[in-house]
């Protein structure tokens, strides 16, 4: 027997729990790092079946305990290592999750300029389907095969021995891919800008200027453009020097110290035609003649017209 850790130590090492429903990618990634987690440990080799499974829980515990009641626990602790791996790979990664599995390694590639994600997915894989990843030139061919185009003959070209060189490369290329892409982009936001103020330039502006004639905008000729025009009141008939604005010069009577609604003239004016017209309003007075009276009138308008 090899003395090795303690469940206590094992534990130490912080190993993961397994549920079972996690799925098969879950399954296989739990056996890699609890294989990790033995290693470093440095548990026995008898006793890597028994500190495995009691990381076991919920569905994965219930299907381990039927195994420990139909072997006995003695048989079920006695098998080795690999055995075990292939009785849990049985029961949680069935053919038909293995072949999904092997479908997504084989058609996996790079999307976009993302080369670490690309490549952490492309080792996960790869660790799950081993067969497909071995020898080391299998494994190079199918990383390179996976990258965008832009950086993939580059790294075909160079030959890599090593699937580390071929990573490292591609790393490489992705960042120096991502610097041009980006000077590119400021290079063409430059253009565009450049192009739309040189379209701006050659544009005639839709703004129009305000008339000095008729103080408004308009577009084609002006139908004020011989009507003299006044900057101080900005209104048309008249020029500056004429405007009797600037002295409150009287529209009405011409004379200065007053403006038209407040004309003294103007007033008096309209209140002797007022007084005039109520008079003849009061004068006007109305009558009924005879037949008899209306002839004698008659005779009398005759009479003056004549005369």
């Amino acid at each position: 027997m090899t003395l090795g850790c303690t469940y206590k130590e094992f534990l130490a090492c912080k190993p993961t729990e397994f549920a079972g429903s996690e799925g098969a990618t879950a399954a296989l990634r739990w056996l890699e790092k609890t294989e990790a987690v033995l290693t470093i440990s440095k548990c026995a080799k008898e006793d890597k079946v028994m500190y495995a499974s009691n990381l076991f829980k919920e569905e994965a515990l219930e299907w381990w305990n039927t195994i420990l009641q139909a072997k006995g626990r003695t048989m079920a602790y006695a098998i080795n290592w690999e055995e075990f791996k292939e009785v849990v790979e049985r029961k949680f990664c069935p053919p038909y999750e293995k072949e999904r599995i092997t479908n997504k390694f084989l058609n996996h590639k790079m999307t976009d300029v993302n080369c670490r994600e690309y490549t952490t997915i492309f080792f996960e894989y790869a660790r799950m389907v081993p067969t497909l990843a071995s020898p080391e030139s299998v494994l190079i061919s199918r990383y390179i095969w996976g990258l965008v185009s832009e950086i993939r003959d580059i790294v075909k070209a160079v030959r890599p021995q090593t699937i580390e060189e071929a990573v490292e490369l591609a790393n490489m290329l992705t960042d120096g891919l991502i610097r041009t892409r980006e000077e590119n982009k400021k290079k063409e936001l430059a253009q565009k800008i450049s192009q739309e103020l040189k379209k701006k330039e050659t544009e005639p502006s839709l703004e129009q200027p305000i008339c000095r004639n008729s103080n408004k905008t308009h577009s084609g000729r002006c139908r004020f453009r011989n009507t003299p025009y006044c900057d101080f009141c900005k209104m048309t008939g008249h020029i500056e020097e004429e405007c009797r604005r600037k002295t409150n010069v009287c529209y009405n009577c011409g004379e200065t110290g007053h403006i038209k609604p407040y004309c003294p003239k103007l007033t008096k004016a309209s209140d002797n035609k007022a007084r005039t017209t109520d008079g003849a309003k009061k004068n006007a007075l109305a009558y009924a003649l005879t037949t008899q009276e209306v002839d004698m009138i008659q005779d009398v308008v005759t009479d003056i017209y004549l005369s």
